[in-house]
């Protein structure tokens, strides 16, 4: 079975500990060096705003200080991995932040703010246009939010969040099982949230098996290419949806993971915006190695590749 040799751990940790941005050096501290929760919530506090959403570039391809949901989302996940409770210092403000963003006369959450053109950002984080991108908001963002709130309730109006999830998890039902990447990884988070009620997350496994076999990439040769892997879906062995992946197809997006480590131990992103502005995007491209390696790096953990 293929690992990562210690020495291309210590390359990547090393990348993590001196190049990534503090952020991404508190994550690693807490996932492999046994790390507290309070450096990771010490680094995110300079990403939120007065109004409790989160945004500074926090999201690297979108650099403007202001708030978004999109950049919101990321931070919870982030307060999710480390166990963060109600009582976490800015979480309570981060879900005022979203139900005050929340478009009640479409039951969705708009995934940017018009502030998003106030910076340099890559093309498809474009304002006027992210409604069409974005499918309506259909899924994207809107069902990572509901994960959140729920997860959160306690601090949430109870009619609010039971009908949020409520209509997020039928619209799930009734769509196709031909889904589009970042729609389906949101689903993959509102799976993820503690406590969801026991019938509504069986029928959510079984529809979003049915949909990964569908919208997941199996062929190795297209790998290389923008789009949805076999471990962006199933990120543990113990991941509901593992079983609608060939064991097979995971090994050999495992085998790919190890082989596209680059020398210096990152992995860096297959997407570039220079062409929109360079100097931004080289800031961008390092933070993302920095995000990347350190995913990268607890999938491996998360299936027994570190040697």
């Amino acid at each position: 079975m293929k690992m990562l040799e210690r020495d291309q751990f210590e390359r990547a940790a090393n990348y993590l500990r001196h190049e990534a941005r503090p952020l991404e050096r508190a994550l690693f501290a807490h996932a492999f060096e046994g790390g507290g929760r309070t450096a990771v919530l010490a680094a995110l506090v300079p990403y939120q705003n007065d109004d409790g959403g989160f945004g500074r570039a926090l999201e690297p391809d979108m650099r403007a200080a202001a708030s978004s949901v999109l950049a919101t989302t990321i931070a919870l996940d982030i307060l999710r991995r480390v166990g963060a409770t109600e009582e976490t210092s800015g979480l309570p403000a981060a879900l005022v932040y979203l139900i005050d963003n929340y478009d009640a006369e479409t039951g969705r959450w708009p995934i940017i703010s018009p502030a998003v053109e106030d910076a340099p950002h890559a093309p498809w984080w474009a304002y006027a246009e992210s409604a069409a991108n974005f499918r309506d908001f259909w899924a994207n963002p809107r069902a990572s939010v509901v994960g959140y709130l729920w997860q959160y309730r306690k601090l949430v109006p109870s009619p609010f969040v039971e009908g949020a999830l409520r209509l997020a998890a039928t619209d799930l039902l009734t769509y196709s099982q031909m889904m589009e990447m970042h729609d389906l990884m949101c689903y993959v988070d509102l799976l993820a949230t503690p406590g969801l009620p026991g019938e509504m997350r069986e029928n959510m496994i079984d529809k979003l098996r049915r949909v990964v076999v569908r919208s997941v990439v199996m062929d190795p040769a297209e790998w290389n290419d923008y789009n949805l892997k076999p471990l962006t879906v199933v990120r543990s062995p113990q991941s509901e949806l593992a079983a609608a992946v060939d064991p097979a197809v995971l090994n050999a997006n495992l085998a790919y993971l190890l082989d596209t480590q680059e020398a210096d131990g990152t992995w860096g992103p297959n997407w570039a915006w220079d062409f929109i502005d360079a100097d931004a995007w080289a800031v961008a491209e390092r933070e993302w190695r920095g995000v990347l390696t350190l995913r990268n790096l607890e999938t491996l953990q998360a299936f027994g590749r570190l040697a």
